[in-house]
């Protein structure tokens, strides 16, 4: 008897062994792969532009953070470089930071980045490196050539924005200016924002067609995308504005406080306008598409977007 249960038991041994063997011999169930969360599109913004658009408006008076999260200023100004049609500088105060606040100082707009919040940029610098940073008067500003950007590109260790958009597509009616200047030491048609928003513009026989409302950019690369237009005395709309793409605006060649617009009066009146209290997405696609169509002008975020067309319908 006892040897039957001895009998037994090694029997049921094997099994449970065997069964083991098996159970490690087998190959094991793939472990659940971690839940990824679509993000949450609402309504069709695949179209929209990678990236936000703003008006200049708002750009100016951001506030200033370094990496700590510490307020050190504000936005004064944006410099604008016309010609590549990109934000060039940003014209920074640190009065309350350094304890300096009659000064002003330029900073190359690639060395600001954005942050969720609309009106806060982040800077990474330090105070000591602030107080040895090129600055000037607020009353006396400098000439914003290329020997002036490159000595702000090194401080800041930066590459000067003229050579990130060298590898860009450009526009062939630039090319006989750039090819002589070498050396890039001119300012290559540069003003401030604050000057740009207001300036008049004209049709090509000189007669005024309006004024500049504001400026709108693409933060992330600092291109300008539009110049906002406002008609009213010329159109008799003074209620609308009008988003025109940057490259459709010519600076006049008989002033600098001028733009020139080479557009049929019967198609401005027939252009796509909007309410100065509703303005719309312009990151949306879509809507771009068809205002830069309207104009001729590809689109600013198409590798070409400088190339100047024939106005749809003219």
């Amino acid at each position: 008897m006892s040897m039957r249960w001895i009998a037994v038991s090694a029997a049921a041994t094997c099994l449970l062994l065997n069964g083991m063997a098996t159970a490690q011999d087998a190959p094991k169930a793939p472990s659940k792969a971690p839940e990824v969360k679509t993000p949450e599109v609402k309504g069709d913004r695949h179209d929209e532009v990678l990236g936000r658009v703003l008006r200049v408006t708002k750009l100016n008076d951001c506030t200033v953070k370094n990496l700590k999260g510490e307020k050190i200023g504000e936005i004064e100004d944006l410099v604008i470089d016309r010609d590549e049609g990109v934000v060039a500088y940003g014209v920074l105060s640190f009065g309350g930071f350094l304890g300096i606040g009659e000064k002003l100082f330029a900073v190359p707009f690639n060395s600001l980045t954005r942050t969720k919040d609309e009106g806060v940029v982040v800077m990474d610098v330090t105070k000591e490196q602030l107080e040895r940073a090129p600055s000037f008067a607020k009353d006396s500003w400098p000439e914003f050539d290329r020997a002036y950007g490159t000595t702000l590109s090194e401080f800041y260790k930066t590459t000067p924005y003229w050579q990130v958009r060298a590898d860009a597509a450009q526009d062939p009616a630039r090319l006989p200016k750039d090819a002589l200047d070498k050396d890039h030491l001119r300012a290559h048609g540069c003003c401030r924002a604050t000057q740009a928003i207001g300036m008049k513009v004209e049709d090509t026989t000189g007669k005024n067609l309006g004024d500049v409302n504001d400026l709108v950019v693409d933060d992330a690369t600092g291109r300008v995308v539009y110049g906002v237009l406002s008609f009213g005395g010329f159109l008799g709309m003074g209620d609308k504005l009008f988003a025109i793409p940057w490259h459709a605006l010519r600076q006049s060649a008989k002033a600098d406080d001028k733009f020139v617009l080479d557009v049929p009066k019967d198609k401005l009146e027939a252009a796509p306008g909007f309410d100065k209290k509703t303005w719309p997405n312009m990151a949306d696609h879509r809507w771009g598409l068809d205002i830069h169509k309207y104009y001729g002008e590809n689109p600013y975020w198409d590798a070409k977007g400088e190339h100047h067309g024939t106005p749809s319908g003219s």
